[in-house]
């Protein structure tokens, strides 16, 4: 990724708490606070869902372990929700990119991001008020919450 950073928040859904996001409720937030933003309507998680259920119905694999798959990529699809890119254009040519699933939301920000630009982004996580927003430094872990192909 070169230096650049992803902001983020994340939901453990591991603690106590109990919410998540509604990424179609981000959505139409998103397109409040940034007009002329991208938004793809379609929902990755389940492209990715379709995509694993039709190999595994293909080929030999063993009755059992289909089933034990099939089972994992539903497991996948419900704890994720569906998941949507978008992208924010500036006026200055810079852009961001980013995603909303049921457990995060964040934008992947190029290295040299204007810090006004960046001001308005972590004013935008912080007005959906489910935690603090998060910067992280090319981190792999983060980077797989907008990655293209929706895994986690």
């Amino acid at each position: 990724m070169d230096n650049d950073e992803i902001l983020y928040i994340r939901l453990d859904c591991w603690d106590d708490a109990v919410g998540a996001f509604e990424p179609a409720k981000v959505l139409r937030q998103l397109q409040r606070s940034f007009p002329d933003a991208e938004i793809d309507p379609t929902d990755h998680q389940r492209v990715r869902l379709l995509r694993e259920l039709e190999f595994w119905a293909q080929g030999d694999t063993p009755a059992e372990l289909r089933e034990t798959l099939v089972r994992q990529s539903w497991g996948l699809y419900q704890r994720n929700g569906p998941m949507y890119r978008f992208v924010i254009h500036f006026p200055s040519g810079h852009h961001a990119s980013g995603a909303a699933r049921r457990m995060s939301v964040g934008f992947d920000v190029p290295a040299g991001f204007p810090i006004e630009y960046r001001g308005q982004l972590v004013a935008f996580l912080r007005s959906i008020r489910m935690g603090e927003p998060v910067w992280d430094e090319d981190r792999e872990d983060a980077a797989a919450e907008t990655s293209s192909d929706g895994e986690q």
